[in-house]
C-alpha cells in the first residue's frame, strides 16, 4: 500500500495534477503513513522525474511549473503533520529575483527543487529590494541565500546584497548562491558568491552538500560570531566604499569628452557610419565591420542625466544618444530605454530607480483586465516613438549615424503584464485565455510599430522577442503563442513599409529556424553563453554558416565584463573584441560573405558601468578592423 501511494504521488506531480496530489496526501494521513516519507519518496521523487525529463529535452518549463504546483499542493497538506525530528532536518533558504528584474522562472524552478530536497524556502518573489534579502536572512537565521537575474543591467545588485551581508557581519553565517543565464562562475567569484550553476538540479545538489558542511546555526548566528564577521570585512568594505563614491560612468564620460575635445576623431575613415552599416547588412564591401556595443542607458552619462530622465524626458534621451554616438564614434545607436513601456500603457505601475532600468512594480491580477489602449499622446509608447524620431533626425543629420528603434514583441509584453511563470503555466492549463491575451498584446505592438514607421522615427526597428528558447518551451509552443502572431500580423507591417525585420534576443538557446528562417529576419542581435553551449547556446561559428545567407548576425561579447574598469578589465574587452573580430572574418569568407556581421555585446551593458570599456571595444574594431578586412578580403 505504502509503495503504491508513493508511486501515485510521484505520478501526480509528473502529470501536474493538483487535485490528485491533494487526494493522495490526505490518503497518506488517513493510512497512517509517515508524511515525511511521502514528501521525500513521493512528491520529491516526482519532481526528480520531471526534472530528468527536462534535462533530456522531453519536458519544458511549463511542465516543471505545473508539476511544482502539484508538489506544493501535496506538501501543504503533509508538512504540518511531519514529526518534529523530521521538520528539524530542513535547512532554511531565502530566494528571490534581484531588484530591478521581474523575471522569475529560473528562481521558481530552483525554489521548487530545493523545497523538494528538504529546504524550507522563503520566496521573496521578483524585483526584491536589496535590503530585503539581508533582513529576511537575519530574521530566519538562514542557511542559504539564493539570488537570480536574467537582465545584465540588474546583476550588479547581487554584489550589493553580499556587501551588506558582510557589513552586518553575517556573510559567513550562510552560503550565497547566484544564478541566471548571464551569470558565469567568474562573475559569481568576483562578487563574493559561493557558487552558481547551470540549472536547478545542479544548484540543488550543490546546496544540499554545502549546507551539510555548515556548523550548527547557533554557532553561526551568535553575537560573537557576528561581531567577528564585521571586523573581518571592515577593511574590504572600506576600500569598496571609497571606490564607490565615484560615479564611474560620469567620471569616464568626462574623461572621454576631454580627450575628444583635444584631438577629435583621431583618423578619418573611408566610410560613414550609415554607409558602413547598410553595406554590412547587404554583405557589400566595407572598410571594416560596424561596431556598436549595446551601450544604451549608460550613454546617458554623457548628458549627465538620471535613468528616469533618460527614460521619460525626450530631450535627455536625444542628448544621450547624440553625445554618446559622437564621443564614442559608434556606427549606430539602439534606442533601448526599458521593457516596461508597454506594461505601463496597459496599466501596470512602473518603478523608476534613481540610476537604473525602470521595471513593472507588479502585474495585473486577471487577464480580463487587459484592454488594448490607443497609442496616443500621454502613453509611454507614444513618447518613445516621438523621442526616437527626434534622435533619428539629429543622429542622421549631424553624425550620419543610423538610429535603431526598439520595443517588445507580443509574448514578452504579456509576460511583463502578468508575470512569466504565470503565463507559461497558463499556456498548458488555460491556453485559450493566453492566446486571447497575446492577441491583445499583438494588436498594441502593431500600433507601436506602425507609428514608428509612419513618423519615420527610426532607420530600422528592433523587436525584443525573448521567449524563443528551446529550454523554456518547445518550438511548437513558441510558434503557437508568439511566432504565429508575429508572422501573421507583425511581419506584414514591416513588408508594407519596406522595413527589415530586426530582432534582439538574449535568450540562451533560441529557436533560430523560426526567428530567422521563418520570419525572414535581416538582422539578429544575440547573446552567447559558453557555459550553456550544451543546452543550445550558439556563437558566430555556428550561426553564420546556417543563417548568414539570410541574416546579418550581431553579437556576442559578454556585457557584464564591461563593468570592470581596471586596466586588466579594459584589456579583457580589447582581447575579447580582437578574438571575435579575428574569428568572424575568416568564417564569413569561408561561407562566401565579406561583411555580414556587426560587432557588439550580447546584451545591454549595465547602465551603472564605466564608459572606458565601451570605448575600448569601439577603438579596437576601428584600429584592427581595416587591417584585417584588407588582409582577408583584399
Amino acid at each position: 500500500m505504502t509503495v503504491a501511494i508513493m508511486n501515485q504521488l510521484a505520478e501526480a506531480v509528473v502529470e501536474g495534477d493538483e487535485e490528485l496530489a491533494e487526494e493522495l496526501a490526505n490518503k497518506v494521513l488517513k493510512e497512517g503513513i509517515d508524511p515525511y516519507e511521502a514528501i521525500v519518496n513521493g512528491l520529491a521523487k516526482g519532481m526528480t522525474i520531471i526534472s530528468d525529463m527536462y534535462e533530456k529535452g522531453e519536458a519544458f518549463v511549463p511542465n516543471l511549473l505545473i508539476a511544482s504546483g502539484a508538489m506544493y499542493a501535496g506538501m501543504d497538506i503533509l508538512a504540518p503533520h511531519m514529526k518534529s525530528e523530521d521538520s528539524g532536518k530542513r535547512s532554511v533558504g531565502v530566494i528571490g529575483t534581484i531588484e530591478g528584474d521581474v523575471h522569475d522562472i529560473g528562481k521558481n524552478l530552483v525554489k521548487t527543487m530545493l523545497s523538494a530536497s528538504g529546504f524550507d524556502m522563503i520566496d521573496l518573489g521578483h524585483d526584491v529590494p536589496i535590503e530585503k534579502f539581508v533582513q529576511t536572512a537575519k530574521e530566519k537565521k538562514a542557511d542559504l541565500v539564493s539570488m537570480s537575474a536574467l537582465m545584465t543591467t540588474t546583476m550588479v545588485n547581487m554584489e550589493k546584497v553580499i556587501e551588506i551581508l558582510q557589513e552586518e557581519g553575517i556573510r559567513d553565517s550562510l552560503i550565497v548562491m547566484v544564478g541566471g543565464a548571464p551569470v558565469s562562475p567568474e562573475f559569481a567569484k568576483e562578487i563574493g558568491a559561493d557558487s552558481t550553476h547551470l540549472d536547478a538540479m545542479k544548484a540543488t545538489d550543490w546546496a544540499k552538500g554545502a549546507v551539510q558542511k555548515l556548523v550548527p546555526a547557533e554557532q553561526r548566528w551568535n553575537d560573537e560570531k557576528i561581531s567577528l564577521g564585521k571586523v573581518k570585512y571592515r577593511e574590504i568594505l572600506a576600500k569598496k566604499k571609497v571606490k564607490g563614491k565615484t560615479d564611474v560612468g560620469l567620471e569616464t564620460a568626462r574623461q572621454i569628452i576631454a580627450d575628444f575635445e583635444k584631438v577629435g576623431v583621431k583618423k578619418k575613415e573611408a566610410m560613414t557610419h550609415m554607409d558602413r552599416t547598410l553595406a554590412a547588412m547587404a554583405d557589400k564591401k566595407v572598410d571594416r565591420l560596424p561596431v556598436y556595443p549595446l551601450a544604451c542607458g549608460v550613454l546617458r552619462k554623457f548628458a549627465n542625466v538620471s535613468y528616469k530622465e533618460y527614460a521619460t524626458n525626450p530631450k535627455a534621451f536625444v542628448d544621450s544618444a547624440y553625445l554618446g554616438s559622437k564621443y564614442l564614434d559608434t556606427d549606430m545607436f539602439v534606442g533601448l530605454i526599458d521593457l516596461s513601456a508597454t506594461s505601463a500603457d496597459f496599466g501596470c505601475k512602473i518603478k523608476y530607480p534613481e540610476d537604473d532600468t525602470p521595471s513593472s512594480e507588479g502585474h495585473l491580477k486577471d487577464y480580463e483586465q487587459i484592454e488594448v489602449p490607443d497609442v496616443k499622446k500621454g502613453t509611454r509608447s507614444y513618447e518613445l516613438v516621438m523621442a526616437s524620431k527626434m534622435a533619428t533626425e539629429k543622429l542622421n543629420k549631424e553624425l550620419n549615424t543610423p538610429f535603431v528603434g526598439f520595443h517588445e514583441g507580443p509574448l514578452l509584453a504579456l509576460t511583463q503584464l502578468m508575470g512569466a511563470d504565470r503565463v507559461l503555466m497558463d499556456m498548458k492549463t488555460h491556453p485559450e485565455v493566453v492566446l486571447e491575451a497575446v492577441q491583445k498584446c499583438t494588436d498594441y505592438i502593431c500600433q507601436v510599430s506602425e507609428l514608428f514607421f509612419e513618423e519615420n522615427a527610426c532607420n530600422a526597428l528592433c523587436i525584443d522577442n525573448l521567449w524563443s528558447n528551446n529550454v523554456i518551451m518547445s518550438e511548437e509552443d513558441y510558434w503557437k503563442f508568439d511566432g504565429k502572431f508575429i508572422y501573421d500580423q507583425h511581419l506584414p507591417l514591416f513588408k508594407k513599409y519596406d522595413q527589415p525585420y530586426t530582432i534582439h534576443s538574449c535568450a540562451d538557446a533560441v529557436h533560430y529556424d523560426t526567428q530567422i528562417k521563418k520570419f525572414g529576419t535581416k538582422l539578429f542581435s544575440y547573446a552567447y553563453y559558453p557555459n550553456l553551449r550544451a543546452k543550445g547556446s550558439q556563437n558566430y561559428a555556428d550561426l553564420i554558416p546556417k543563417y548568414g545567407d539570410i541574416c546579418c548576425m550581431m553579437g556576442e561579447v559578454n556585457p557584464v565584463q564591461f563593468m570592470d574598469n581596471s586596466p586588466a578589465g579594459v584589456q579583457k574587452i580589447k582581447d575579447d573584441t580582437r578574438n571575435l573580430l579575428e574569428g568572424v572574418l575568416p568564417v564569413l569568407k569561408e561561407n562566401g560573405m565579406q561583411s555580414k556581421y556587426i560587432m557588439t555585446s550580447g546584451c545591454e551593458i549595465p547602465p551603472g558601468g564605466p564608459l572606458t570599456t565601451v570605448k575600448a571595444m569601439v577603438d579596437t574594431v576601428k584600429e584592427l578592423g581595416p587591417v584585417l578586412q584588407k588582409q582577408i578580403f583584399g
